[in-house]
């Protein structure tokens, strides 16, 4: 049905009902956007101006046909020119609140929020539905946010709590490095003093002593062992911590405080390629079933074991997410593979286990139980 005259082309911001210039400037346009106006049009703002008081000013310069009135609407037309495009080029009311709905589930609020209450031909019952929606989804935002001031203040808790470890697991690792070392360099000396020595005595003739001798060398052998064995362990710990150095807590899905925008409580990896490094080889078919099950692409390293630790740049460069199991990896590979995705901006995500349950208490998701 072609439209009256009336109802083709769009309002002007100052001709959109005031009760709703709060939710658009607010919804529509950041607080960048309004500081950046501020220099634009001239203003200077206290040093103790809150963006409060800020978006409250805004908001009553929008109903007016002033200075900063046209410079707001320039702005939002600016910033969604291709949202405008896209509603202005619907043919009736239908189909804008088609294209509103699709943005909406979509979460591509601002601009087509901005489409709808400019555009003249869309009905005040789509206008009353667009508002209403937008108020309530500042409150699940809301409550969000708050939850997420919560994770946030106890993943810095845990962080300092790691960082003491970390720092009292260091300077433990210093002391037991120099007496174990010494302790080593004891030992071998003993070693090798009763080897070379054996051969220029003559055999004992008692074979009481002979026998007293070899396990003189056995209990060296055994304590330079041991204590090789505990230094490597000591090491390894070490390396472990270091692993959940940055903020980095171990973990089965990834937590939503460091990176809420990248690792949700629960992963959907449809259409993601899916890089997991280390594990065990015979759980890998397992893990790829339970990522493409998902429709998503896996990707695997051993961890340096047999395939080249270079290989993993090129892995990660590939790869959409990255998961690493803390118990069956390589730490030195672990720790390039974090530092790699911080360089790169991926997610990088520790599993307490190299399970397949672990992993897949990770991906479990909604669309694909």
């Amino acid at each position: 049905m072609e439209l009256p005259d009336a109802a083709k082309g769009r309002r002007k911001l100052w001709e959109i009902a005031q009760h709703l210039h709060c939710s658009i400037i607010g919804t529509c346009l950041s607080m960048d956007d309004l500081r950046k106006l501020t220099r634009k049009g001239g203003m200077r703002v206290s040093d103790d101006a809150t963006d409060y008081c800020i978006h409250s000013y805004y908001v009553r310069e929008a109903g007016s046909n002033g200075k900063l009135g046209r410079l707001l609407h320039k702005m939002l037309d600016d910033k969604h020119a291709v949202d405008i495009r896209r509603f202005s080029a619907a043919g009736d009311a239908a189909q804008v609140e088609a294209l509103w709905n699709k943005a909406f589930d979509s979460g591509r609020v601002a601009g087509a929020y901005w489409a709808v209450m400019s555009l003249r031909l869309v009905p005040q019952e789509l206008v009353t539905t667009a508002y209403g929606q937008v108020h309530m989804l500042s409150h699940v935002l809301g409550s969000y946010n708050r939850n997420a001031i919560q994770r946030v203040a106890a993943a810095e808790k845990q962080i300092v709590e790691l960082t003491r470890q970390r720092d009292a697991a260091q300077a433990a690792k210093l002391e037991l490095e120099r007496s174990k070392e010494k302790q080593i360099r004891d030992l071998e000396a003993e070693l090798l003093r009763a080897r070379c020595n054996a051969p220029a005595q003559p055999a004992p003739s008692d074979p009481r002593e002979a026998a007293a001798l070899k396990a003189r060398l056995a209990r060296a052998e055994q304590r330079l062992s041991a204590e090789r064995e505990r230094r490597r362990a000591a090491e390894a710990r070490i390396a472990r911590l270091e692993l959940l150095d940055d903020g980095e807590a171990p973990q089965q899905a990834p937590a939503a405080a460091a990176r809420p925008a990248k690792t949700p409580a629960t992963i959907n990896v449809a259409g993601q390629c899916v890089l997991y490094v280390g594990g065990r080889q015979a759980l890998v078919p397992h893990i790829r079933s339970a990522v493409e099950r998902r429709q998503g692409r896996l990707l695997h390293h051993d961890g340096g074991l047999e395939q080249a630790p270079r290989m993993l740049e090129n892995l990660v460069t590939q790869a959409d997410m990255v998961f690493c199991p803390l118990d069956c990896v390589s730490h030195a590979a672990c720790l390039r593979v974090k530092r790699l995705c911080q360089r790169l901006d991926k997610p990088f995500l520790l599993l307490r286990s190299s399970g397949a349950s672990s992993l897949v208490r990770a991906l479990r998701s909604d669309a694909h139980p």
